[in-house]
C-alpha cells in the first residue's frame, strides 16, 4: 500500500484532486465549458504521467479531436446575432410537436401541469440536476475508461467526437429554434426556460447569464440556434448504446438516464421531441459503428476487471490487440498458458 501511494501516478491524481478541491472552494464549481475542458485534460495527463510519450500520443490523437468538436459547438452557439435566431428554421420540429399534442406543444403542456415560477418543485431541481450532467457525465465517462485501460475507452472518445462533429455540421446548415424561442417569437404559447430560472433558484446566477438571450448581459456563446439534433439527448443515448449488455441493472440505469435527459429536455422548452429523435438516430448510428469496430465483444469485461489495475496507459492503437485492459486474449495466448501451466514432465516435453 505504501509503494503504491509513492507512485508518481498516485501523487499527480491526489495533487490534481487537491488542486480542483482548492478552485471549486474558491470560485466555485466550473461552469463554463472552457473550464471543464482544462480540468479534464489535466486529469488525464495526471493518470498518464508514468506513461508520458504514450499519453501525449492519445491526448493529441484521441482527446484533442474531441476537445475541438466542443469547442467549436461552443463558437457556433455564438455565431448568430438575434435577428439571425428569428431566422431559424422552426419546420418540420414546430409542426411535428404542435400535432403531437393537439395543438400545443408538449413543452407547453409539461409547464402548464408542473411548472410553477418562482417556487420550484422537487422535481424542477432532478431536471436541473440531470440537464447539468450532460457537461460532465460523458467527459467523465471518457476519463474513467480511458484512465481503467478499458478496451472501449478509444472508440467511445473518438464516437463523442465524431457525433459532436455530426451535430456540428447539421447546426451550420440548418439553425433552428428551440421551444422556448419559438414562444418568444409568438409561434406558441408561453414557454419559460426552466433551467435558466433554476440556476438563480440555485444561487448561481452567473451561470445562469450564460442561458440568457440579451446580447448586453449574456455570455457570447449563449445563443442556442443550434437545437436540432440535441446533442443533450444525444450523448446519453450514445452511452447506452456503447455500454449495453455489461451488465443487468447498469442497462437499467442506462435506459433511465436516457428517459430522464429526454423528459427534462422537453419540459425545461429547451428541445423539441424532433430534436431529441435526430440525436438518438445520430447517438445510435455512431454507438453501432463503435460496438462494431471495439477490440472484443461488448460485454466481455468491465472497467478495471483485468490488467487495466497495473497502470499502464496504451497507446490510441494499442487496445486492437488486447493491450487496452480486458480484452480476450488471443488463441494463440491461451496455447502458450496452457502449456507452461502443465507440469514439466517427460511427456510433456516430447
Amino acid at each position: 500500500m505504501t509503494a503504491r501511494l509513492r507512485r508518481p501516478r498516485t501523487f499527480a491524481i491526489l495533487a490534481w484532486l487537491a488542486a480542483f478541491v482548492v478552485s471549486a472552494s474558491a470560485t466555485g464549481l466550473p461552469t463554463k465549458r472552457a473550464s471543464v475542458l482544462i480540468w479534464i485534460a489535466l486529469a488525464v495527463l495526471a493518470i498518464g504521467v508514468e506513461r508520458p510519450r504514450a499519453t501525449l500520443r492519445s491526448f493529441v490523437t484521441t482527446w484533442l479531436p474531441l476537445f475541438g468538436a466542443l469547442a467549436a459547438y461552443d463558437l457556433l452557439r455564438g455565431a448568430s446575432d438575434d435577428a439571425a435566431q428569428s431566422a431559424a428554421h422552426t419546420w418540420p420540429h414546430l409542426d411535428i410537436d404542435l400535432w403531437l399534442g393537439g395543438g400545443r406543444t408538449p413543452s407547453e403542456l409539461l409547464q402548464s401541469a408542473l411548472w410553477t415560477p418562482g417556487d420550484p418543485s422537487w422535481w424542477d431541481y432532478a431536471a436541473w440536476g440531470v440537464y447539468q450532467s450532460h457537461f460532465f457525465a460523458p467527459l467523465l465517462l471518457a476519463v474513467g475508461l480511458w484512465g481503467l485501460r478499458h478496451r472501449l475507452a478509444t472508440p467511445y472518445i473518438i464516437g463523442l467526437a465524431v457525433l459532436s462533429w455530426m451535430a456540428l455540421a447539421t447546426y451550420a446548415l440548418y439553425p433552428a429554434q428551440p421551444p422556448w424561442m419559438t414562444a418568444r417569437d409568438g409561434l406558441t404559447g408561453p414557454i419559460d426556460r426552466v433551467v435558466q430560472q433554476m440556476w438563480q433558484d440555485v444561487g448561481i446566477d452567473r451561470a445562469a447569464r450564460a442561458f440568457t438571450t440579451e446580447r448586453s448581459t449574456g455570455s457570447k456563446y449563449s445563443n442556442p440556434v443550434a437545437a436540432l439534433p440535441s446533442l443533450h439527448a444525444a450523448f446519453p443515448m450514445l452511452i447506452a448504446v456503447v455500454l449495453w449488455g455489461t451488465r443487468r441493472w447498469l442497462d437499467v440505469v442506462l435506459a433511465a438516464y436516457v428517459a430522464a435527459m429526454g423528459l427534462t429536455l422537453v419540459y425545461a422548452g429547451e428541445h423539441f421531441t424532433f430534436d431529441l429523435a435526430l440525436g438518438w438516430a445520430y447517438a445510435l448510428a455512431v454507438g453501432l459503428v463503435v460496438r462494431r469496430y471495439s477490440p472484443s465483444k461488448p460485454g466481455t469485461s468491465m472497467p478495471g476487471s483485468s490488467n487495466g489495475s497495473s497502470g499502464a496507459l496504451p497507446s490510441p492503437h494499442s487496445l486492437d490487440d488486447g493491450a487496452g485492459g480486458g480484452g480476450v486474449p488471443s488463441s494463440a495466448e491461451a496455447s502458450r498458458s496452457r502449456y507452461t501451466s502443465l507440469p514439466q514432465t517427460e511427456d510433456t516435453r516430447s
